[in-house]
Parts: structure tokens; C-alpha cells; sequence
């Protein structure tokens, strides 16, 4: 099974991967050091004080590998008590010749009970707090105070160790990009209370129709557009295919994001995606976005733009151009 979260020693409480990441990447660039991970579980952190591993959650470009994509790992000399949620991970078995980010056999991924069923997008940004502290807008439980069940993203776990909800969008890719094929027929998703195949739930927008405009999570590779150029207030992300099932807006089919910086920098993650936007703009790299929100024809201008309600179902990967991902 997937591991969702871990003891962060240098933060002092239980963070998922992503959380890891934002932590990670909030700090001053000469001062960021890989943290130190323990078992999430308290009892067994205080018997057994297992090490967990956090694999490529300091790294901001993608590849093709499922296995580069940020996780927790259990290593397996590690013991953690027969009640720890973690324990059944142990009987694990690795993939031959198949290796993750620290160069060991990882553990075969897109198992039943990792797979997302419900994609619940979020209403609102998670917005800073001071001392730089995070607290989601929509959320009911603050840091250590989720349910059993549920991390602090509103990801729910199932009964046998993996999880079945998100309200975070980038964990659903995550998990979506797992699959390719007939395999993306097979497993659904619910999303705002309708069912697709993950096929069907994620597409580009060349092939979006205006009959299922926002009920789609769109993705696709994407041009950078800071405005204005000498002190840039706004970001422009211009989607290289444009809406050809759509009637068209003042003559013109594109599609854009626009986003101002000020919002960025307040959300936790914000860091993140900017330093995702500076890795895409490298000569051997380009910007690919997911997201969901509705289209909406752009106000006295040709084309369209897509509505943003939280910058956490918006995601940005930067691909090296060498690499053939979807």
C-alpha cells in the first residue's frame, strides 16, 4: 500500500508528501535539507521509532516513471508494531529490476486500495498563515487534528490502508497517471457526484465539449506569460491546443489561466509552483497544467479562459522534453 504520511521531525508533526514538499521548498534556498520521516503512528514511533523515507519530494520536474512521482517508502529493515497501519506494508513484495528516487527496489504501486474513487475539488485557496503556517479555508480539522480516517487535504483512507478521497487535486494526477490504456476504462472516479472512468475524466482541451464544460479536469502543455514584463502583477498560462468543440469567442478558440502572483505567493504551495514555473522555462523543459474549473469566454477579448476557484486543483508539472509522458 501507498504510505499517505509520515512524522516530520523538523516540522514536529504528521505531514503527507505534498505538505513535505511545500515545507521544503518554503525555505531559503541555501538552507533546505532533506527532512528526517518517522512512522505516523504515535504509539509506534515511541516503541519502535521507525525511519520512513521521503522519495523525490524535493525535486520539481516530472518524468515518465511512475516511481519518480513524490512518495513516502517504508524501508524494509524498518519493524513497526503489528497495530501500526504501516505494518502489513512490510509483506510488500518489490518489482523486479525496477528502481524508485534513492536507488532501491521500490514497491509495486497502483495497488486496489491506492486507487481514488472520489475527486472532491476544493472551494477555496489554502492561504498562508503568519510564521508561515497553513490553514485551508475550507477545511474542518487543522494540522494532527484530522480524523483516523482522513489526512489533512481530506484525503479518506479505506479500510484496508489506502486511500478513496481527495480534495487535492495534484493527488489524484498523482494516482491517474499510474495507468495507461485499458486501465484507465477500468477505474472510475466520482466527481461532483457524477461517476467517469478515469479515461473520460481527464482530457485535453481539443476534445472537451461545451456539454461537459466543468465536469472534466482538462490538461495539456502550456506556454508561461508573466504580465506586465518589467514588474509582472499576472500569469498568463496559455494552453497550446485550444477548445476546437467549442462555437469560438470573438473569432478565437485558445485557452488561458490567468492568475495573479499576489494569490500565488499567499497560498501554501505557492512556492512550489513558482519554482515550477521557473524549472519549465529552462531550454530543456516545458510546462504541462491540470486542471479543473469552468471555461468562460475571456471579457472584450477573442478566446476563452478557465475559472480557477482554488489554486488547489490547479497542478504544474515541468517535463524535460526528452521525456514521451502523457
Amino acid at each position: 500500500m501507498e504510505i499517505l504520511e509520515a512524522w516530520c521531525v523538523e516540522l514536529g508533526e504528521v505531514v503527507d508528501i505534498y505538505d513535505a514538499q511545500n515545507a521544503y521548498f518554503d525555505l531559503p534556498e541555501k538552507n533546505r535539507k532533506r527532512f528526517t520521516f518517522g512512522c505516523s503512528d504515535e504509539q509506534c514511533r515511541r516503541t519502535k521509532n521507525p525511519l520512513v523515507s521521503g522519495v523525490n519530494y524535493h525535486k520539481l520536474a516530472e518524468e515518465t516513471e511512475k516511481f519518480l512521482q513524490p512518495h513516502f517508502r517504508r524501508p524494509a529493515a524498518n519493524e513497526h508494531l503489528t497495530s501500526c497501519i504501516w505494518y502489513e506494508s512490510a509483506g510488500e513484495k518489490a518489482v523486479p529490476g525496477s528502481l524508485d528516487g534513492d536507488g532501491k527496489s521500490r514497491v509495486a504501486q497502483a495497488k486496489k486500495t491506492d486507487v481514488l474513487d472520489i475527486f472532491q475539488p476544493a472551494k477555496s485557496d489554502t492561504v498562508m498563515r503568519a510564521g508561515g503556517q497553513s490553514k485551508p479555508a475550507d477545511a474542518a480539522a487543522p494540522a494532527g487534528v484530522a480524523h483516523a480516517n482522513e489526512t489533512n487535504d481530506g484525503t479518506t483512507r479505506k479500510a484496508g490502508g489506502g486511500y478513496s478521497k481527495t480534495s487535492r487535486l495534484e493527488r489524484f494526477i498523482d494516482c491517474w497517471l499510474q495507468f495507461e490504456g485499458d486501465d484507465l476504462k477500468v477505474h472510475e472516479v466520482v466527481i461532483e457526484g457524477k461517476t467517469l472512468s478515469y479515461r473520460t475524466a481527464v482530457t485535453n482541451p481539443t476534445w472537451i465539449r461545451q456539454e461537459h464544460n466543468g465536469q472534466r479536469i482538462l490538461y495539456g502543455a502550456a506556454d508561461i506569460k508573466f504580465w506586465p514584463a518589467a514588474k509582472p502583477t499576472h500569469l498568463y498560462l496559455n494552453f497550446r491546443d485550444q477548445c476546437e468543440q467549442f462555437e469560438g469567442n470573438l473569432g478565437s478558440k485558445s485557452l488561458a489561466i490567468q492568475l495573479r502572483l499576489g494569490r500565488i505567493r499567499q497560498h501554501r504551495g505557492g512556492n512550489v509552483m513558482l519554482s515550477k514555473l521557473t524549472q519549465a522555462q529552462r531550454s530543456d523543459h516545458y510546462l504541462k497544467v491540470y486542471c479543473w474549473g469552468m471555461i468562460k469566454p475571456w471579457e472584450r477579448r477573442p478566446g476563452y479562459v478557465v475559472e480557477i476557484v482554488s489554486l488547489n486543483n490547479l497542478v504544474l508539472k515541468p517535463i524535460e522534453k526528452k521525456s514521451r509522458g502523457r
